[in-house]
């Protein structure tokens, strides 16, 4: 359900917010009011596929990064590799914490 409550938020802000001629002369608040609902129905949205917040969150920060960085044309293969690697050693560390957070039944005392 939040995910498609972002959702609605990033379509309304699409259609609603007067956008800028490049991201370089965006207001604070745009950029807020554009990447914060996308970033944020992102998470939600992959979260029903990963069943792991923390997962979903390095994800879509990765993709929201990328986004920026293209927005920018600053986007080659070096930022692109980097950025996916970073987000690939995220998204297997918090995949592991999770299998090793587990609680261990405690041992029986005799």
């Amino acid at each position: 359900m939040p995910a498609l409550i972002f959702w609605g938020i990033f379509a309304y802000v699409i259609f609603q917010v007067e956008y800028p001629k490049s991201l370089t002369q965006a207001s604070l608040w745009q950029i807020l009011a554009f990447f914060l609902p996308l970033f944020l129905a992102l998470s939600f949205s992959l979260d029903l596929f990963f069943k792991n917040l923390f997962s979903s969150i390095t994800v879509s920060a990765g993709l929201i990064l990328l986004l920026i960085l293209k927005a920018l044309d600053i986007l080659n293969l070096v930022t692109a590799g980097l950025t996916l690697l970073a987000v690939y050693l995220f998204y297997t560390y918090f995949q592991n914490m999770r299998k090793n957070s587990k609680l261990k039944p405690l041992r029986k005392l005799k």
